[in-house]
């Protein structure tokens, strides 16, 4: 992404956070995503996890402000997932699409942030 817009996922639950560039500035989608999904974690899973996450997703405004929203509830879901089977990652570069012949790449920094 190009012009680097930060946002940063704290750590939480003894797993790793992360800073994200985005193309514009998402931070506020992005800490709702975050948000949320701590919100569904706390609250003893009430409701399906798909649905509650799109039915807040789709209220945004704009496609990238969309994504961000997903990436933020899906990292804080992905802390907690982790916490409970020990893992940690250091930065890394994904290709999105890999194995259905579209690619993008996500550059994912070790978080400098603190939680």
């Amino acid at each position: 992404m190009s012009n680097g817009v930060m946002t940063c996922l704290p750590p939480n639950d003894g797993h790793p956070g992360i800073e994200i560039a985005w193309a514009a500035d998402c931070r506020e989608a992005f800490d709702q995503g975050v948000k949320l999904a701590q919100t569904w974690l706390d609250n003893a899973r009430s409701g399906w996890l798909w649905a509650v996450m799109i039915a807040e997703r789709d209220l945004l405004p704009c496609a990238i402000e969309r994504r961000a929203f997903e990436v933020g509830f899906l990292s804080r879901i992905h802390q907690r997932l982790c916490s409970h089977q020990g893992c940690g990652e250091k930065a890394k570069t994904y290709t999105t699409g890999e194995y259905f012949g579209h690619r993008k790449t996500l550059t994912l920094a070790g978080a400098s942030c603190q939680g």
